[in-house]
């Protein structure tokens, strides 16, 4: 089902209940499937359908845990931010780099990336990042202001409407992003933060068209978990990582050459083989002039374009592999 589909079922609903709170339980349980009887035991506190957890029924202790936030943007003050206690999960990594958990010892198994991004209830402003946020200083007086400068929070201020137009017909979002939240739910989010993230790359932030790009991703890994397309994400992270790299957008060098790899692994998702082995070939110029550079700068080396180098070609040499999108790779 396409979120158009969902946005749809979701204005369906809030006719025939009244009540976003209801309508999100209804969502929770049952999905986007509009059901008479299921709308009218949600109605009347009659329906003993169970939740569907979204951590694992397994023994040991949740890793993800509730602190509190204010927004920078509207002022709201003790939004619920979701977090994951240190060392609670071992991670690997989709193809894409979208992380996969698994619950460490004495911890429950929990998808991280379903909570990681917290939501302004009031004006919808959206990151996975504290720091954009306000949030409680650790001497516990007073509190960190958000990174994000002034003229960014103006803007995302007269954005407010845009954003809040995004989830229409919905109007309330005070329960919306609590845990456990859905697949369409936790779409919402991401695509919240991309709409917060755009504003930073119209003003050519430092990491912005990468935050765009792989916000994207993970949308696209929900679709794909949820059996819808994908593929329009796919292209638009694509493109956004493209834009990354060509405004050599990351100063980091190894998210620079992360989005290489980026490149290249949604160009052979996408088909276009040719291109993947034109970006591929960027690699070997790189090192050629890091090498260069090193004549003089002996401090510098190639590991990271070379470690990026190796699971680009990775992926090439493994090409015919009908699995390779499926894999938990790094």
């Amino acid at each position: 089902m396409s979120v158009d589909t969902d946005t749809e079922v979701k204005r369906r609903l809030l006719i025939l209940m009244k009540d976003v709170n209801l309508v999100n339980e209804y969502i929770r349980r049952f999905g986007f499937t509009i059901n008479i009887k299921h709308i009218k035991e949600i109605k009347e506190g009659t329906c003993e359908v169970p939740e569907e957890p979204e951590v694992s029924v397994e023994d040991g202790e949740d890793p993800i845990f509730e602190t509190v936030v204010n927004c920078p943007v509207c002022g709201l003050n003790k939004i619920v931010r979701y977090e994951l206690r240190a060392k609670s999960q071992q991670e690997l990594r989709t193809v894409f780099l979208v992380p996969m958990y698994t619950g460490a010892k004495g911890y429950q198994t929990a998808d991280y990336t379903r909570h990681a991004v917290t939501v302004c209830s009031q004006c919808l402003f959206a990151s996975p990042d504290k720091k954009d946020f306000n949030y409680p200083s650790v001497t516990g007086k007073g509190e960190e202001k958000s990174a994000l400068t002034s003229n960014i929070l103006s803007m995302l201020r007269e954005k407010t409407d845009e954003r809040k137009m995004l989830l229409s017909p919905l109007t309330k979002f005070d329960n919306y992003f609590k845990k456990p939240r859905t697949t369409t739910i936790v779409i919402d989010s991401y695509r919240l933060a991309i709409a917060r993230a755009q504003v930073e790359a119209w003003s050519d932030l430092p990491y912005s068209y990468f935050k765009l790009g792989s916000y994207s991703l993970k949308i696209a890994h929900l679709k794909k978990g949820a059996k819808m397309d994908d593929t329009e994400n796919l292209t638009d992270a694509l493109q956004f990582f493209e834009e990354a790299y060509r405004k050599s957008n990351c100063p980091a060098e190894d998210l620079e050459m992360q989005s290489l790899y980026l490149i290249i692994a949604l160009k052979m998702r996408l088909g276009d083989l040719t291109g993947a082995n034109s970006y591929l070939s960027t690699y070997s110029k790189l090192i050629n002039e890091r090498m260069e550079e090193m004549k003089t700068k002996p401090s510098l080396n190639t590991n990271c374009i070379e470690k990026w180098a190796d699971k680009s070609r990775y992926l090439w040499e493994e090409r015919e592999t009908p699995t390779l999108f499926d894999l938990k790779a790094f």
